[in-house]
């Protein structure tokens, strides 16, 4: 009786064995899942790290932006400082080379080109021409019809002028109403005067201003290196006072004609 006694708490001790051992699982359960709770909070501290990496960088890209953006304005006013700064210089390299008027070169012009034409033709063995010319009567033309009227007869004869010598040639505003012409690599004097006589013929036609028709006529002298003389000024002298002695010969006056419409 005992031992069945026995057995019969041992039998409800182990039907209730397994009761007593789920009790574990159970809290085993409970551990399990309590890491877990606490891994997730890494995981959001990790995405509010990840947004503020995000907004900052964000940041950054607007900022560089903003700089690429001012930097490129700079640029752009760098670059329209550089052009007006080359077109001021452009601008006063022709001043000093060019006649603003006519637009022909000056005197330091044809200074230069000169010694450029000597040298060549002082290793060729050939002449170069300086043609001196003056208009006659231009004075009365500024009295009748005014300067500008002047102005643009001027600007009409250096087109004229420059229209009849050659492409080596250098047609030269050398003040007021006063012309030099540079004739280089000439094989003969006589080349010199059938250039003369061409730029005359092309001079002598009237010239239209407006509604008035204007003749006038030039005096004209001329001096050839090397046989006058090998410097530029003594060159110019012999062919100024030329042209004042063909002048002094008796040279047309200028004369104006109105036109009628």
């Amino acid at each position: 009786m005992a031992m069945g006694v026995t057995n019969g708490h041992a039998h409800a001790w182990i039907e209730a064995a397994p009761e007593i051992q789920g009790r574990p699982d159970a809290e085993s359960a409970t551990t399990d899942r309590e890491p877990q709770r606490t891994q997730s909070r890494p995981a959001a501290a990790s995405t509010a790290d990840l947004q503020r990496a995000l907004s900052i960088s964000q940041q950054e890209v607007l900022t560089g932006r903003r700089r690429i953006d001012i930097l490129q304005r700079q640029d752009e006013l760098l670059r329209q400082e550089v052009n007006q700064l080359a077109q001021a210089v452009a601008q006063a390299r022709r001043s000093s080379h060019y006649d603003q008027l006519t637009g022909l070169p000056n005197r330091t012009l044809l200074l230069d080109r000169f010694n450029q034409a000597a040298a060549r033709a002082a290793r060729q063995r050939r002449q170069v021409a300086l043609l001196f010319l003056d208009l006659d009567g231009f004075k009365s033309i500024n009295d009748m019809l005014g300067h500008s009227a002047g102005d643009r007869l001027l600007q009409l004869l250096a087109a004229r002028l420059t229209a009849s010598i050659r492409t080596s040639d250098t047609a030269c505003r050398y003040g007021g109403d006063e012309f030099v012409v540079l004739l280089p690599e000439l094989e003969c004097s006589e080349s010199a005067v059938a250039a003369t006589e061409k730029i005359r013929a092309h001079l002598a036609k009237p010239y239209l201003i407006g509604a008035t028709s204007i003749h006038i006529t030039a005096s004209m002298g001329m001096a050839v290196y090397p046989t006058d003389g090998s410097e530029f000024d003594d060159l110019i002298k012999q062919s100024d006072a030329g042209m004042y002695c063909n002048k002094a010969n008796g040279p047309a006056p200028a004369s104006v004609i109105v036109l009628r419409p």
